[in-house]
């Protein structure tokens, strides 16, 4: 599969998990990071994402991202990395609406995970959720 394909389907995704009513914002929260609206949102327009960002997604929601380089003409291994890749691709849609329906999942995706403000908001989220 390539960046190009892969790219298409979390389009497909993300649109069709807006569609159902989703908010934009908390689909972007689950998978880029809260703090990173105008990529999401420059992504929906067209943009692809590079390989860091497809990375970044895929392994918020719990899965490997490893890259397959192979003969050309290997049709066996590309048929099994294609069948592998879209059985996975499924699976995180599944994840993605399970995060998305849990509310406490999208209030810890909406935190910046690093840096100091991400230490300071962890506390104050602390001492509110006491």
């Amino acid at each position: 599969m390539q960046v190009e394909q892969i790219n298409s389907i979390f389009r497909e995704i993300f649109s069709e998990l807006i569609n159902d009513g989703y908010k934009k914002s908390n689909v972007c929260g689950i998978t880029l990071g809260g703090s990173n609206v105008p990529q999401f949102d420059s992504f929906m327009k067209g943009t692809d994402f590079g390989i860091k960002p497809l990375q970044r997604i895929i392994e918020n929601q719990g899965f490997n991202f490893k890259i397959i380089i192979s003969p050309k003409e290997s049709p066996e291994i590309t048929k099994f990395v294609e069948e592998v890749n879209v059985e996975s691709l499924k699976e995180i849609k599944a994840t993605m609406l399970k995060t998305l329906d849990n509310e406490n999942s999208i209030r810890l995706a909406s935190i910046p995970k690093t840096g100091v403000i991400a230490g300071v908001t962890n506390d104050i989220f602390e001492e509110i959720v006491k």
